[in-house]
């Protein structure tokens, strides 16, 4: 099982996801053209992936999903809510498969789990998928750690979350007040000191790698989104974790860590 973000931030987000011929997006933030375009540079058809499943409604998540789909014939999935919140009843798709938060639904070799956070959407989640005995949890867009994904990610191999804002930049910076707040609040997104916390109190022991994504890039920098990460592991004692920083054209294909055989170190990477 491996996995790639596609792109990451304000301007689109999207993960590919593999595992023994079935291939998943997570989000299809981008346009349709440049969603093919990225696939292909990957190395990956875009007729053949399984399904496009969708987080929630917002553009930066869902801008090429109705147009991917039926260009490709790629099914798409994800909650009642997000498909009534983004109206793809009344679009042309090539099918959609509802997805339960806290049930697993399965699409060949992979299984999603749907864990429900707190987001100003309609009903938004983040996802467990499964495959080849590995497990990634992946959430983009909330704006506090809850207890449900907590204990959602607590067996999960590899981690991906957002690290949105650095609180003095977002603070400081050009956005108007009343957007400052709802980031701020507690169904906006996570800051950088949010992800610190959970990582050195609520990571799963099992976790080998963690991935920091949809950074702003008004409002953070990756150099310390990082740094706190970063510190917040070594408090812990989890220097063999390793951690990753996407920027906005996403990452190279990363394989999920096998348990047996954690990774060296105080490692890092930026991308």
């Amino acid at each position: 099982m491996r996995f790639r973000v596609l792109g990451s931030g304000s301007s689109g987000n999207c993960t590919l996801i593999e595992c023994d011929g079935t291939r998943i997006l997570l989000d299809a933030g981008l346009g349709p053209r440049e969603l093919a375009e990225r696939l292909q540079s990957a190395g990956v058809d875009p007729a053949s992936l399984a399904a496009v499943v969708i987080s929630h409604e917002h553009g930066d998540h869902i801008r090429g999903a109705a147009s991917f789909s039926k260009k490709w014939g790629v099914r798409v999935a994800g909650t009642r809510g997000t498909y009534a919140a983004a109206g793809l009843g009344a679009t042309d798709i090539a099918g959609y498969d509802v997805l339960e938060p806290g049930k697993t639904w399965n699409v060949g070799a992979l299984a999603v789990t749907c864990v429900p956070v707190p987001h100003d959407a309609a009903q938004p989640v983040a996802f467990v998928v499964s495959g080849d005995g590995r497990r990634l949890g992946h959430a983009t867009d909330f704006g506090h750690v809850n207890r449900a994904l907590v204990d959602a990610f607590q067996f999960c191999d590899a981690v991906l979350i957002e690290s949105n804002y650095d609180p003095t930049l977002l603070a400081n910076g050009p956005y108007p007040w009343s957007l400052k707040e709802r980031i701020f609040g507690p169904h906006g997104h996570l800051s950088n000191a949010d992800v610190g916390k959970y990582l050195a109190t609520g990571l799963g022991d099992a976790c080998r790698q963690v991935v920091l994504a949809h950074l702003s890039e008004k409002n953070n920098d990756a150099e310390l989104a990082l740094l706190c990460a970063e510190q917040s592991l070594r408090r812990r004692g989890r220097g063999e974790v390793r951690v990753d920083v996407t920027t906005r054209e996403g990452t190279p294909w990363m394989d999920l860590p096998a348990r047996s055989c954690p990774a060296d170190g105080n490692q890092l990477r930026l991308f």
